[in-house]
């Protein structure tokens, strides 16, 4: 199922969501890609590659909110990481079975429902409030 950004709410920071909504796309173009191998209309190295892209643009995200959250001293920092840290240990696994095994399954489950329930879930609550914190300092 793909993503749709009125799915979860616009956070008080355009910066963040902007980049929820570029996820979005990279999202929805890789579940796209998803069929297309599994009909045998697309290459399994370009499923490899979106995957890889999707994983270090999620951490670079990361990083820039563990970044904000740091410089004005969010008290909930370290629940909000533990958060990205779980997710992007789940993330890594998928990706490490994708590479050894090429079965679609795992993947499939991971990015058409885990990763979107994931995300509604993380932004209306850890992200909506930490950068309604943040534009509160600001």
């Amino acid at each position: 199922m793909k993503i749709s950004a009125d799915d979860f709410a616009e956070v008080p920071s355009p910066v963040m969501h902007d980049v929820h909504l570029e996820e979005v796309e990279m999202i929805n173009a890789i579940y796209d890609l998803i069929e297309a191998v599994d009909a045998g209309s697309a290459e399994q190295a370009r499923l490899t590659t979106s995957l890889d892209e999707l994983l270090l643009h999620t951490q670079e995200h990361f990083a820039n909110e563990e970044r904000l959250m740091s410089a004005y001293h969010f008290p909930p920092y370290v629940m909000h990481k533990g958060a990205h840290d779980l997710f992007l240990a789940g993330f890594e696994t998928i990706i490490d079975e994708w590479k050894s095994t090429r079965q679609l399954g795992p993947v499939r489950q991971f990015m058409c429902v885990e990763l979107p329930a994931w995300m509604k879930q993380h932004i209306n609550s850890m992200d909506y409030v930490t950068a309604g914190f943040i534009a509160g300092q600001s």
